[in-house]
């Protein structure tokens, strides 16, 4: 029996097969399956976007780890993993532990299995596309439907090799499955290949917001050219940056969610903002089948309690701020972000809950919890006390483009205070004139924070880390972390310099 799978034995099972998943009103809920590839029917071209729908939910299950967002999202000097008692060597990522590099953690391996999960699937899911594809006539309505079907997974796997290269730096381009080849290439070469696949993909992808797209909530030319800026602006091509953010601003019809607060909670699931999300749906059921993102919000919750001291709803309370970012916000003068991003303890929500704890301020890891991950009692169906059920991973919003529209135009000597002013007119804050990268530094900063480890990623491609992180033990030898060291073992290659 042929198998789609067949090469990088030390990641996945040699069993492994092409997983699949049907669709319905949601593209990535359903439950998959895995078929050998010669039992396909591929003749039946309306079954061509299951293996779509199968690249969905390998990024919801996969990409969406509690595990990876503890380690990735921790080593900026705002955020870190929050506890010494359970996952300690998580810290040793981040400031509170002085960067060390702990690459046998086993987090750092399924940071490294994952990522590599979502790409080997998508290059199984591209062959099955491909197969469906041989039965179309070019040129004819399905086959730019293939085409662009093609364009969603590309961005799917194009996301997955930005992960890895932001935590591990040089890393492998597995580009098919039959790859026997496992030598790593430098970060800017991934970057030259995310971006290539990413404009390959772009031309054949709806030109319309997620939300709008034939398949709700399928990612469309708007989230390919996203995800190409982000990797642009980590290279410093702020022209390439500016084209790709000037055709969203202008021609995809996004515009900021109007309440800052509700953005990250149900009313602002695939809202006008969303270029990326990854979809969650308990069925309007409080128990029974679920299909979500596995401990994704629970992990990071905080402990809350009703004001007479009995207990609300908890999470595992990982992922904490520090107390000297609090500062730096409240020194700016913030409210609605405030609000919104921080689950401070001893205050209370708008909802009336009191978030349990006590809070240091001289204190390297706060009680200071992630509010964005935050959903209330009065939003969760039925009696489900489960954080965060029910709601859905944004991956990359409206702001983040018009910061990066912003910085990009800055940094080459253009005016940027249009779409900078309109993330901080939504933040209620005052406007800016002639504003300046390091402005725009601290806007995403503050507008970005806990989402996807960005704070981290600025202060590298933009030579801050040292002077920034350097007081906490940051040095360049911890700019990216070690390859998991049984992933060397069992593959000698990965060791050698990146070609």
């Amino acid at each position: 029996m042929k198998l789609i799978t067949k090469s990088l034995l030390y990641m996945l099972p040699a069993s492994m097969m092409l997983t699949l998943g049907s669709c319905s009103e949601y593209i990535d809920i359903d439950t998959e399956k895995t078929l050998d590839i010669a039992a396909i029917d591929y003749t039946a071209t309306e079954n061509m976007y299951e293996p779509v729908v199968g690249c969905y939910q390998r990024l919801r299950d996969q990409g969406m780890h509690w595990a990876n967002a503890m380690i990735w999202m921790g080593r900026d000097d705002d955020m870190s993993s929050g506890r010494a008692d359970d996952q300690g060597d998580a810290l040793k990522f981040g400031y509170p532990g002085g960067y060390a590099n702990p690459s046998a953690f086993w987090a750092v391996g399924n940071l490294w299995v994952t990522m590599y999960n979502i790409i080997i699937d998508c290059n199984s899911n591209l062959e099955a596309l491909d197969n469906y594809g041989n039965n179309l006539t070019e040129g004819s309505a399905d086959y730019r439907k293939y085409m662009g079907y093609r364009g969603e997974i590309r961005t799917i796997r194009a996301w997955a090799y930005y992960h890895l290269t932001d935590f591990f730096g040089p890393c492998v381009i597995y580009a098919n499955n039959d790859q026997v080849s496992f030598r790593r290439s430098t970060v800017d070469k991934v970057y030259d290949y995310i971006i290539y696949e990413l404009q390959e993909a772009i031309p054949h992808m709806e030109a319309c917001r997620p939300n709008q797209a034939s398949h709700q909530g399928a990612f469309t030319k708007y989230t390919a050219e996203a995800l190409a800026a982000r990797v642009a602006l980590m290279q410093g091509n702020y022209a390439l940056v500016e084209q790709f953010t000037d055709d969203i601003i202008q021609n995809g019809g996004f515009s900021l969610y109007p309440d800052y607060y509700q953005l990250f909670k149900i009313p602002g699931k695939l809202c006008d903002e969303s270029l990326m999300e990854v979809q969650v749906t308990d069925f309007g059921n409080d128990s029974g089948d679920y299909v979500g993102v596995d401990q994704w919000f629970n992990f990071r919750g905080a402990g809350l309690s009703e004001p007479d001291g009995s207990w609300l709803m908890g999470g595992w309370t990982f992922m904490r701020y520090n107390p000297a970012f609090l500062k730096w916000t409240d020194d700016r003068g913030e409210k609605v972000r405030r609000q919104t991003s921080f689950l401070v303890a001893g205050e209370t929500t708008p909802e009336g809950a009191v978030v349990n704890g006590t809070l240091d301020p001289t204190a390297l890891i706060g009680e200071i919890y992630d509010g964005k991950g935050y959903l209330p009692l009065n939003q969760m169906t039925g009696n489900s006390r489960d954080w965060g059920r029910n709601n859905n991973v944004r991956i990359i919003r409206y702001a983040e483009v018009l910061l990066m529209n912003a910085e990009a135009k800055v940094r080459q000597g253009k005016n940027g205070d249009q779409p900078f002013n309109l993330v901080r007119q939504r933040a209620e804050m005052p406007a800016l004139s002639g504003v300046t990268a390091n402005q725009i530094l601290d806007e995403r900063r503050m507008e970005l924070c806990g989402e996807w480890g960005l704070r981290y990623a600025d202060l590298r491609r933009t030579g801050l880390a040292e002077s920034v992180l350097g007081k906490y033990g940051w040095s360049e030898a911890a700019r990216y972390v070690d390859i998991p060291s049984n992933q060397v073992l069992l593959t000698p290659e990965l060791a050698e310099e990146p070609m």
